[in-house]
């Protein structure tokens, strides 16, 4: 079996800032082996995953069994662990900490796809919720576990920091959260240029892309993912005026060795986008003005790993909310805003079938909210079928609203440990995910 110094990982450990081991400090057998009994292994999951990660670090393992042998020769120091453990302790790290390894040898693991395939589906199994607030020119980020049953859980949940990203600038507008990156844009001071960003939460990185190719000024951009090749890409776009359409359509793929940069690609498609984007399985989704088509408007589906658009016409151009239905795309409408106690419907429209333009509605009516007046926004739906509602300004105690509308019950669920940023806006993202395969690309902030 493979085995790695002590030494080195004394480095892991260090990083971790629940553990606090200094860097120089040399670790003995009994406390290496009281370190690796404190993370409770996982051998029961993922076992042929962790094998194949094993072998893709055979080489890198040799070559610093070599190294540490020369610089600890004949010395008694030498002490090795089997790297499937070395992977063990790696997966029970803060993601934060995983990012910040100064170690070639360690963060070559953490690189490889099958460690991070691991990390990943970690995070899937217990998404967290996202939370974003903005003060003056700081955005700050936090998650809370995303309770999976809230109807048989009244507890409140705990609210935990994560980072603090600083703008120069305003007109901030936050995006949707995709695959654990929140993408969102801001204007510079003194500037007339918009700035893109793509923050890792989880993380603590950020990435700020490089400026779309073009002379105009007006730019619209969404951020995607692709499940099947892995990879994050953002499209973006430019409008001539005064026809008002998009031109210079233009791809980003983020990831890789080489510098990031812009490449040009085809739209057949004359349109003008309305709204912000939503991915879902690999599709991005937004409303847009559509010339040489009867509805004049319609939804732009733009598939992030062919690169084609298409459009889906004949479509309420008023709807406020596209969101995330079990895997479909669906639209909520309210005959309401949120405003009052009295019981409201709202109607769910879920895209059954994107080639035939095929939808499926069902109307809801859900009990009366409570005796006060408040304003909620509609967060989204969880993995179960429910609406999840949130309070546009955060109050003296901050709170969402679960709906199940095939029970037709309303739960509140308190959220604790963010009394310091009462009475802002509160942005809330469903199934955060933690992912550090880009960890390359991103800086620390």
């Amino acid at each position: 079996m493979e085995k790695v110094s002590t030494s080195a990982v004394a480095t892991i450990v260090a990083t971790s800032s629940e553990l606090a081991v200094p860097h120089n400090l040399k670790l003995s057998k009994r406390f290496v082996c009281s370190a690796i009994l404190g993370f409770n292994t996982v051998h029961a999951m993922e076992t042929r995953r962790r094998q194949n990660v094993s072998e893709d670090l055979l080489t890198v393992s040799r070559s610093n069994t070599r190294s540490s042998t020369l610089a600890n020769k004949g010395e008694n120091s030498a002490e090795t662990i089997p790297i499937d453990l070395i992977i063990e302790i790696l997966l029970k790290l803060p993601v934060k900490s995983l990012a910040r390894c100064r170690s070639i040898l360690w963060d070559s693991i953490i690189r490889r796809p099958h460690f991070t395939e691991l990390i990943l589906n970690r995070s899937l199994a217990r998404p967290r919720l996202l939370l974003a607030q903005v003060i003056e020119d700081d955005v700050f980020f936090f998650s809370s576990p995303q309770l999976q049953n809230p109807d048989e859980n009244l507890s409140p949940v705990a609210a935990t920091y994560h980072m603090k990203f600083q703008f120069y600038g305003g007109s901030r507008l936050f995006h949707n959260n995709v695959h654990g990156l929140v993408f969102l844009k801001y204007m510079e001071k003194g500037k007339k240029d918009e700035v893109m960003v793509i923050c890792n939460p989880s993380t603590g990185q950020s990435l700020t892309p490089p400026k779309v190719k073009t002379t105009r000024i007006d730019v619209y951009s969404f951020l995607g993912y692709d499940p099947i090749d892995k990879q994050f890409k953002v499209l973006s776009m430019t409008c001539s005026l005064p026809e008002r359409t998009t031109e210079q359509h233009q791809v980003l793929t983020l990831g890789g060795t080489g510098k990031l940069s812009w490449r040009m690609i085809e739209c057949s498609l004359p349109h003008y986008p309305q709204s912000d984007g939503i991915c879902i399985n690999g599709v991005l989704y937004y409303k847009a003005k559509v010339y040489g088509v009867e509805s004049n408007s319609g939804i732009v589906c733009f598939d992030i790993r062919s690169e084609k658009f298409e459009l889906i016409p004949k479509f309420d151009f008023f709807t406020p909310w596209m969101l995330n239905y079990m895997g479909r795309l669906a639209i909520l409408k309210w005959d309401d805003d949120f405003q009052m106690v009295t019981t409201m419907s709202f109607e769910l429209c879920v895209l059954e079938d994107a080639k035939k333009h095929e939808w499926s509605t069902r109307t809801f009516v859900p009990p009366a909210l409570w005796n006060e007046d408040v304003t909620l926004d509609v967060v989204g739906f969880t993995r179960r079928g429910e609406i999840v509602l949130s309070q546009c300004y955060s109050s003296n105690l901050l709170f969402l609203i679960y709906y199940n509308p095939e029970r037709s019950t309303l739960t509140k669920v308190d959220i604790q440990g963010m009394d310091a940023f009462k009475h802002n806006k509160v942005h809330f993202f469903l199934d955060h995910v933690e992912d550090v395969k880009l960890g390359g690309v991103f800086r620390t902030v």
